[in-house]
């Protein structure tokens, strides 16, 4: 072994051993608050509480750091706190000390009380304060915390700032608003809007009545059982929704989105997989460098792209536009006036029998159509350097015009949908549906 590696090899031993004490108290780290690395500490814990009788200010604001803090509505008409203080000093006579000194405040104002400690009398800290409060059900909360859980519970309207904590908020009785980093968010049962700012998370959202706003960068967001409207602006964000009742408008980058029963949709992604499986009416996807898969489209379908693999099933709509470039578009059971755009790749199509015209333009792209069974509809190809391959039991003419060729079939039906297809350096091969029984 090269003297290197031994040295390394040394280094990870001697980081294992140093992080297994700081993970179980024998060594005290401190960089949150930029006090450094203490030895030999130990942990003690103090606790009080306080009650306090009505009437009450219409808020409660709790202004805490590096702790928990939970907040639970209850059927009492009281606010009582249990306020718990964990030390680490070198003994107990030292921690007793802090204990002393280390207080929580109860402050009022116009509009709401003020529970707080007075941790910035102190230039050496090494404790943190932890909050266990409980409220009349639907109260109004606010929480300006950090560096620790922030849980409430059977409260009116919520606002919560907690930079590097976890925030859990359950039962909300009015708008509900949340702003962390670093930590995962779970929201469930909001009787109003929800606004959410996070990042470096995962955000978890069941059953909200009002409006969903979320600002997320760098994770996950899981989204169900939404009544309303639902936005975000992510960014390398990876989504998943399921039973969204208003409509959909999703951004994000380099991550999957994935969407079961939502209401009108549109999409902005950048190098993103979307699937969306029941979809009411219009679904907008912009796109690029990425594959979209559509199943049960009930409603006009746009899909703009580069670089952009489309498949889809069950798409029924009056209108479907799609446009991308370099991958294939494969589109089976659908209907609607139809227009496809695509260069350098391959077009599928097996539609329903035709409600609506049909339309393929292509560069340096090959066309498969499967015609519909037993149907006939007025019929175009045109194809320059390439070739035309009609498999349908059926008469056509054929011509040359401008250095294209052009084959014509079923003219005569003026009356009924169209089918147009045409395309440069490609082939155009029409095939007949197999009947099913």
């Amino acid at each position: 072994m090269k003297v290197k590696e031994i040295i390394l090899l040394i280094f990870i031993i001697a980081a294992g051993v140093f992080f297994y004490h700081a993970y179980t108290g024998k060594i005290y780290i401190d960089l949150d608050w930029g006090e450094g690395i203490f030895f030999n500490l130990d942990e003690f814990v103090y606790e009080e509480s306080q009650e306090i009788d009505p009437p009450f200010l219409p808020e409660l604001e709790i202004i805490n750091a590096h702790g928990d803090v939970e907040i639970q509505g209850t059927e009492e008409q009281r606010v009582t706190i249990f306020f718990q203080k964990e030390i680490w000093r070198k003994n107990k006579e030292q921690a007793d000390k802090v204990a002393e000194e280390l207080q929580m405040t109860v402050n009022k104002d116009d509009q709401r009380l003020i529970i707080s400690t007075n941790k910035a009398d102190f230039r050496r800290k090494r404790f943190r304060t932890n909050f266990r409060i409980h409220v009349p059900a639907g109260m109004d909360i606010k929480v300006k915390n950090s560096y620790g859980l922030v849980k409430t519970l059977k409260v009116g309207k919520t606002d919560i700032i907690n930079p590097h904590g976890k925030i859990v908020a359950m039962d909300i009785g009015g708008d509900l608003f949340l702003q962390n980093k670093y930590r995962d968010i779970e929201v469930e049962n909001v009787q109003s809007d929800c606004q959410i700012d996070s990042r470096h998370s995962s955000v978890t959202v069941n059953r909200v009545k009002g409006e969903i706003n979320i600002v997320h960068r760098y994770g996950n967001i899981h989204l169900e059982d939404i009544s309303q409207g639902v936005t975000v602006e992510g960014s390398h964000t990876e989504v998943f929704g399921q039973r969204i009742a208003g409509s959909v408008d999703i951004e994000t980058s380099y991550k999957k989105i994935i969407l079961f029963d939502v209401g009108p949709t549109e999409i902005r992604g950048r190098h993103s997989r979307i699937e969306v499986d029941g979809a009411r009416e219009n679904l907008e996807i912009y796109d690029r460098y990425g594959k979209v898969i559509l199943n049960n489209i009930q409603g006009n379908l746009k899909i703009d792209g580069k670089n952009l693999e489309v498949s889809g099933t069950g798409i029924t709509g009056e209108k479907i536009f799609i446009s991308t470039s370099y991958k294939n578009i494969k589109l089976t059971e659908f209907s609607g006036t139809t227009t496809i755009l695509l260069s350098n790749g391959e077009v599928v199509l097996k539609p329903y029998p035709l409600t609506h015209p049909v339309e393929v333009k292509g560069e340096y792209a090959d066309i498969k159509f499967y015609w519909p069974s037993g149907e006939k509809y007025p019929f175009e190809a045109r194809v320059k350097s390439g070739d035309i391959k009609w498999e349908v039991p059926a008469e056509f003419s054929y011509q040359e015009e401008n250095s294209f060729t052009i084959i014509k079939a079923f003219v005569q039906e003026k009356e009924k949908p169209s089918v147009f297809l045409s395309t440069t350096y490609g082939t155009i091969r029409i095939e007949v549906t197999e009947q099913t029984n």
